[in-house]
């Protein structure tokens, strides 16, 4: 498989390059690390509409405002990290629809690829890209993203470290993902069997047969173009 295919895995070396990357000075330390990265992209993955990459790459670039100085990085450099994070996007996709049940994300393969808050973070900016559709969802199943919460925010943070269970929330975070999932993957469904069955609306009078034909001939339909169309 050619290393350009849109849901082929990074390898580790590839993954350890994109690190290097969005470490570049020209970028200011306001670039994504990988975990948050990937807790980014898979917000993005799973969620509600699709998002096109010149719409969230940006913001892998900067965290902050979404507005990276493109001439600091380097076209070559933003060139790479576009390619790499649009692969890891399409790898994304790929596994959260043929095998969502296997996820784990990222830190739990290593602690050289970030750690749970990160990757929280991460997840957290993805919904506020498409704040509008993912709110109810967070008002109705707040269970869901609890961990993201616990994780992700300074406030969920402190309540953390009042009631000293920071260590329960990075396992909960690979089940809320698939059951998020499956809740989108679900609605998706239902709304593409709901177009699918929508009475199609004829756009031009319907002819009755023995009606005059709208050709001008002055022969009835059934006479005319009807006899052509039965």
């Amino acid at each position: 498989m050619p290393n350009d295919a849109p849901n082929l895995p990074l390898s580790d070396d590839e993954y350890a390059a994109l690190d290097v990357l969005l470490a570049a000075p020209g970028l200011g330390g306001r670039a994504m690390d990988i975990s948050t990265l990937e807790g980014f992209l898979t917000a993005l993955v799973i969620g509600p509409n699709d998002m096109a990459p010149e719409q969230w790459l940006p913001w892998v670039l900067d965290m902050e405002q979404g507005a990276p100085d493109m001439a600091a990085i380097g076209a070559d450099a933003a060139g790479r990290i576009a390619a790499l994070a649009a692969r890891h996007h399409g790898h994304m996709e790929h596994w959260m629809r043929e095998d969502p049940g296997s996820f784990e994300p990222i830190y739990d393969c290593g602690p050289e690829w970030g750690g749970a808050k990160e990757w929280c973070e991460g997840f957290l900016l993805g919904t506020e890209m498409d704040s509008a559709d993912w709110s109810p969802l967070f008002v109705s199943a707040p269970a869901w993203f609890a961990p993201f919460m616990r994780l992700g925010t300074e406030d969920g943070r402190a309540m953390d470290a009042v009631d000293d269970d920071a260590e329960r929330w990075p396992g909960m975070v690979a089940p809320a993902v698939v059951s998020i999932n499956a809740f989108w993957t679900k609605l998706r469904h239902k709304q593409d069997a709901a177009a699918g069955s929508q009475t199609v609306v004829r756009e031009t009078p319907k002819v009755g047969r023995n009606d005059p034909c709208s050709c001008g001939s002055g022969k009835k339909y059934k006479k005319c173009c009807g006899a052509g169309a039965a």
